[in-house]
């Protein structure tokens, strides 16, 4: 069963971010949205960039359930690269919460995507090497989430990726050639 409270919290802190950004976002504005006590709050998350990380792991487990729906029905490996690097770079990128952030506070949501990723970058290395069926397979996952990391953090690129065909045609040239063959370990 799912834990209703810290839904509503996770709830409000998004809402929250979303219409004042991180900096502003207070643990009694999370309260008030919630419609629960400070305390309350405080029970569940002791500071704020504890909150804040909740919220981030839970969109990054949302666009990972997006993912799966994407690539779960392609036969090979190479294809499911083609279409995760594509569907990543779609979903991210429209992402409201991370648009709003990174176009209004890149000081304050940026260490949360370089320095900081670390627990970020685990979840999706843990989630997408499971789903690698190639040797080294945590390896080439987070290869492969650098790569689209970075083309969401900087996208002025001489690389054309503004759309899913050009996405797929960099991920067929580019990152399918980076799986290794298979019985190599």
């Amino acid at each position: 069963m799912p834990d209703e409270s810290l839904g509503r919290i996770l709830d409000a802190a998004y809402a929250g971010m979303l219409e004042q950004g991180m900096r502003r976002l207070t643990m009694d504005d999370v309260a008030r949205r919630a419609g629960m006590a400070r305390i309350t709050v405080y029970r569940r998350f002791a500071r704020k960039g504890d909150l804040i990380q909740a919220v981030v792991l839970r969109e990054l487990n949302r666009l990972l359930k997006a993912f799966d729906q994407a690539v779960a029905a392609l036969p090979t490996t190479e294809e499911q690269v083609v279409e995760g690097f594509a569907v990543t770079l779609r979903l991210v990128r429209a992402h409201p919460l991370l648009g709003r952030l990174l176009a209004d506070e890149p000081e304050t949501m940026l260490p949360q995507l370089t320095l900081e990723a670390g627990p970020y970058l685990a979840v999706a290395r843990q989630y997408l090497s499971e789903r690698l069926e190639v040797p080294d397979a945590a390896a080439v996952a987070e290869t492969y989430i650098r790569i689209a990391l970075s083309f969401v953090l900087t996208p002025d690129s001489a690389i054309p990726l503004g759309n899913d065909e050009d996405a797929r045609a960099y991920a067929r040239r580019h990152l399918v050639p980076l799986l290794p063959p298979e019985g190599i370990n």
